[in-house]
């Protein structure tokens, strides 16, 4: 698995998607053929598979499209909500609704209450393990990228997923500072 070779397909597709919209049926398909392949791997390797091979991938793509999201979204680099604004950009694209919210903390949080995505992947497996160890290991990790690549102290963190039973998917985001200066 080249990480870099899929970093770039992915992040081509989604400029193409963001610029001709029905472009973004052909990445819906494409997810399709991704989830086959990525539980073919779990059911080989399991977690172990996933975090040699695809989490670098995924992390990878989330680095490789940081640049991009803070010109087409405005990011400013300092509020962790603006930066969590990639869910603004790419749920569309995957087929995710969702809106924003704060936690009893004011922090950020991104609500999700559709996902085509999760869809596919409940249809695709039985296996709840894995649902979950895609969203926490290789969704987490491409977010959690993307980022860190913009503000080193940004941090994600999934509270929430409709793959372990949840009726929503919630990501909390967060600069670390804020999160020591709320916590003291």
């Amino acid at each position: 698995m080249n990480k870099y070779l899929f970093a770039s397909v992915m992040h081509t597709n989604m400029r193409i998607a963001d610029k001709f919209k029905p472009y973004s049926h052909v990445i819906r398909a494409g997810n399709k053929l991704l989830f086959w392949h990525l539980i073919r791997q779990y059911k080989k390797q399991g977690l172990e598979g996933w975090k040699k091979n695809w989490e670098p991938a995924f992390a990878e793509y989330g680095r490789h499209r940081s640049k991009h999201l803070v010109a087409r979204m405005n990011i400013d680099a300092n509020d962790a909500k603006s930066i969590g604004q990639y869910h603004d950009f790419e749920d569309p694209i995957f087929g995710v609704k969702g809106y924003w919210d704060t936690t009893e903390n004011g922090e950020p949080v991104r609500v999700e209450t559709a996902c085509s995505a999760c869809e596919q992947l409940m249809k695709a497996t039985d296996d709840q393990q894995c649902r979950s160890d895609f969203c926490r290991h290789l969704v987490e990790s491409m977010e959690q990228a993307t980022g860190s690549a913009i503000n080193s102290k940004y941090q994600v963190e999934a509270i929430a997923l409709m793959t372990e039973g949840d009726e929503t998917c919630q990501f909390v985001h967060r600069i670390t500072n804020e999160a020591a200066e709320k916590a003291a």
